[in-house]
């Protein structure tokens, strides 16, 4: 699924170009594909960058202000998986990604369903902690479910301490999350609306 992203500096009706690189501390944009479209705004003190996780197919990273995507000791991505018939609600894509990683050497990896936090715009964001993967990562990963995608933001890091430290800012990211349609490509320009989750409680 191609991803793309814009700041929201430029106008919604933009959508459609391409968008141009920039790193902005406590910066706003819209990360979209052929199925969605939805905006983010980093938490005080952290980066929003479109450009250095790029090459990795990653479009909107954040980062402490003074750190890096390379070099930060705690970072956060956002991403979007359609929604199919095996994997329909957050707890269905937690378990796949658990399954994936057993299969690719983590035997001990494990998810837990820590919380659900409401957003201002409506709709909510359920959030899983992961442990035991083979490189000492802990991850907090929020699931926005909506009708054709279920959309997230994960947040990584190797030490443990730092991870604990960063997760306020964690859940203040994924407030932010608002929905803004599920074909942003087809119309002028996308709405943006109070987020329509359905995940399982």
């Amino acid at each position: 699924m191609k991803t793309a992203f814009i700041t929201t500096v430029a106008a919604l009706s933009l959508i459609l170009a391409s968008a141009s690189a920039s790193i902005t501390e406590q910066g706003g944009g819209i990360v979209y594909g052929q199925d969605y479209a939805y905006h983010l705004k980093a938490p005080k003190g952290w980066m929003l960058d479109n450009e250095s996780g790029a090459s990795q197919g990653v479009y909107a990273v954040f980062y402490p202000k003074g750190s890096s995507w390379q070099h930060s000791v705690v970072v956060a991505y956002a991403s979007s998986r359609p929604r199919t018939q095996d994997i329909v609600t957050a707890d269905d894509a937690a378990k796949f990604v658990v399954e994936d990683f057993h299969a690719k050497g983590s035997p001990k990896y494990e998810g837990q369903r820590v919380k659900t936090i409401k957003m201002k715009t409506g709709g909510e964001a359920v959030i899983y902690h992961f442990t035991g993967d083979r490189w000492g990562n802990s991850e907090a990963v929020a699931y926005f479910v909506e009708a054709k995608t279920i959309n997230f933001i994960v947040f990584t890091s190797r030490q443990r301490k730092a991870f604990e430290e960063a997760l306020p800012a964690f859940d203040e990211l994924a407030a932010s999350y608002m929905f803004m349609g599920d074909a942003p490509l087809k119309g002028s320009e996308p709405k943006a609306t109070p987020a329509k989750n359905k995940a399982a409680k």
